[in-house]
């Protein structure tokens, strides 16, 4: 990356996150499903898991949780999903992001990534960024682990993320997981996730779609959420 592109990629990463500080969205803030309109991310949920918990504004930004069966929103270990609509930052901020050179799904990846790293409180590792848009969806996708993540997690927690850039809104994907035990965060090195189930993760982001929107396909009912 060259460093003139460098410095307007930062830039632009400082106007999408003051511009991401102003917004102060109401949310539902009870946990259960609803139904949305507009654009959506039309994405396959690993075949028995449930919906967990959803929260935000049915045309607006919103959040929803999936987990394995078994597992607990407060506690859970084998695996995590959650999607987020967001909205695109305003008309400024779309500006430098443009001159920047990058896509908002970059940038979004990028401030992501960042954070990820403030919040470690020991060693995290990051994944290599790519990016993919062979199902027609720009995707800037990345992850990473860390070892050390609090009483939630005192094994560590690594996460498979993705940004989708849509037309109306860009979406966060992210996938996670957490080592059981000592024995078990010695396993699967370097991200402690068994390689299959990475590979079905990221084949799943990948097969990701978009529905809803202006020029859209009509979507199905979301996941696990009332009609």
């Amino acid at each position: 990356m060259k460093n003139k592109f460098k410095s307007r990629f930062l830039y632009a990463v400082c106007a999408i996150a003051m511009a991401s500080n102003a917004i102060s969205a109401p949310v539902e803030g009870t946990g259960k499903p609803f139904s949305v309109l507009g654009e959506q991310l039309q994405h396959a949920i690993p075949k028995g898991w449930k919906l967990a918990w959803m929260e935000g504004q049915p045309n607006g930004e919103y959040f929803v949780e999936y987990l394995p069966e078994a597992e607990d929103i407060n506690s859970w270990r084998e695996g995590y999903l959650a999607i987020r609509r967001l909205p695109s930052p305003n008309a400024a901020a779309m500006a430098q992001i443009e001159k920047s050179g990058a896509k908002l799904a970059d940038v979004a990846l990028f401030q992501f990534m960042k954070g990820a790293a403030q919040r470690c409180g020991g060693h995290h590792q990051a994944m290599s960024q790519r990016t993919d848009a062979s199902n027609g969806v720009y995707l800037a996708v990345s992850g990473g682990y860390c070892d050390k993540y609090g009483s939630a997690a005192p094994f560590g927690e690594g996460s498979l993320i993705a940004y989708a850039q849509g037309k109306d809104y860009v979406f966060q994907i992210q996938y996670g997981w957490r080592p059981k035990s000592e024995a078990d965060q010695k396993t699967n090195l370097p991200w402690h996730i068994a390689p299959e189930t990475a590979r079905q993760y990221m084949e799943a982001i990948k097969a990701s779609s978009l529905c809803g929107g202006s020029g859209q396909a009509a979507c199905p009912p979301m996941a696990g959420a009332k009609e």
